[in-house]
């Protein structure tokens, strides 16, 4: 049998490589993962009364099943899922210890773990995907809300896959992605729900199949995790700033590698500031790679714990490098209203003013940044570019002569060359 998606009101749907980037493919909804926990005997088998169980352990016991809502976990990107492992490490081994502890050594029943995606539409969103879907059919070809909300729920699911049905010739006509989509949106209209949520059919991490029942956690002990919480904690700062040191000396290679010990030290640690200076730190090692996803996923996983004008800084260079102007813009906003007197953020707001052909918004950012750092010459630059192309040659000759004098010659070569 193969791998479903599983949703509300029985929803059943074959799963596909690219569900956990449906976020992205569609632009519509929302994507979590979702750790699960699930209770299970010495020889692995799942416990006939968990219920039961936890009830013996009394109001002490951890809470094991996370509910949907404020404990799911956002992902800004699918790429890096250390975080989120991270955090889940470090609940299953406060679940372990605590039904070791109260059921005495051996005894009892133990613990396993799973991370299944959920992808959550909501009804204000029905309109925004409908245009998705509307988009990827063939010319010629309606699809609207009312038709969708015409459909009986009975058997909707048959009709979805039967391609003499007009609703499976829609779908025939569409990828694999889409065709989930019409079929989520198909399901959430004809039910019409507030909110609809799709996830991976979860598989459960398990013992060692035919060896002795040893806790999950037993399996997974390491050097960090045996260590106190302190001392991952100060290994986090050792080598963030080992990274950061490196990036300053243009060793690239020594700053991704001990970016990922930073992050390595991160797991079970519950402090959000450390684990975010770990990956403020790996997000600019991947920014000077050239590595602009995972320096997008990092930057967004330091924001998510600890909100820093750094990140946002970093965030929004990756992001402008990668061609989203309007994401850097609002980046480099967010850097600026934690840390407003931050020249070189201004320059970079500048930049991206420039490249949308905003003179004026430009020249105003250059401007603030030399008024804030009269020495840093990429201020320079950019007023003097935003003052040429707006007709004021001299006065950009000038910032450009400038510019050079601190260092930045870029634009004094581009004149020099005409």
């Amino acid at each position: 049998m193969g791998h479903y998606l599983i949703g509300d009101e029985d929803f059943e749907y074959r799963s596909f490589a690219t569900f956990p980037l449906l976020e992205h493919v569609l632009g519509v909804g929302r994507m979590f993962c979702a750790p699960r926990f699930e209770l299970v005997d010495e020889e692995g088998e799942p416990l006939d009364d968990e219920d039961a169980f936890l009830a013996e352990l009394g109001e002490s016991a951890p809470e094991l099943f996370l509910p949907y809502g404020e404990d799911l976990v956002t992902l800004p990107s699918t790429a890096d899922l250390d975080l989120v492992l991270g955090h889940l490490l470090a609940r299953l081994r406060q679940a372990d210890e605590h039904i070791r502890a109260l059921r005495g050594g051996l005894a009892g029943a133990r613990v396993r773990w799973s991370l299944p995606f959920v992808w959550e539409l909501r009804k204000e969103e029905w309109g925004a995907l409908l245009a998705t879907i509307q988009a990827a059919l063939p010319e010629g070809t309606s699809l609207s809300l009312e038709f969708l909300q015409a459909e009986e729920t009975d058997e909707l699911l048959d009709r979805i896959f039967d391609r003499d049905t007009r609703l499976g010739q829609l779908g025939a006509a569409l990828s694999e992605t889409h065709g989930f989509g019409l079929a989520a949106l198909a399901f959430a209209v004809a039910h019409d729900m507030p909110a609809f949520t799709v996830e991976d059919e979860p598989v459960f991490y398990e013992f060692d199949e035919g060896g002795e029942a040893r806790r999950f956690m037993n399996r997974l002990e390491s050097t960090v995790l045996a260590a106190p919480e302190t001392t991952r904690i100060e290994q986090i700062t050792v080598y963030a700033d080992s990274a950061l040191q490196a990036l300053e000396e243009e060793r690239v290679a020594d700053a991704l590698a001990d970016a990922r010990q930073a992050r390595s030290w991160t797991w079970g640690v519950r402090d959000a500031a450390a684990i975010a200076a770990a990956y403020r730190a790996s997000a600019t090692a991947w920014l000077e790679a050239g590595a602009l996803d995972r320096a997008i996923t990092d930057a967004s996983w330091a924001i998510y714990l600890e909100a820093d004008a750094d990140a946002f800084d970093t965030r929004g260079i990756a992001r402008h490098l990668a061609g989203d102007v309007e994401g850097a813009i609002a980046d480099y906003t967010a850097s600026l209203e934690l840390a407003p007197e931050a020249a070189r953020v201004l320059s970079n707001r500048a930049e991206a003013h420039f490249d949308q052909g905003n003179d004026a918004e430009c020249l105003a950012d250059a401007e603030r940044s030399i008024a804030l750092d009269p020495e840093y010459a990429t201020g320079f630059v950019w007023r003097g570019r935003a003052l040429l192309r707006m007709g004021r040659a001299d006065e950009a000759r000038a910032d450009a002569e400038r510019g050079a004098e601190l260092g930045d010659a870029a634009l004094l070569e581009e004149l020099q060359a005409r």
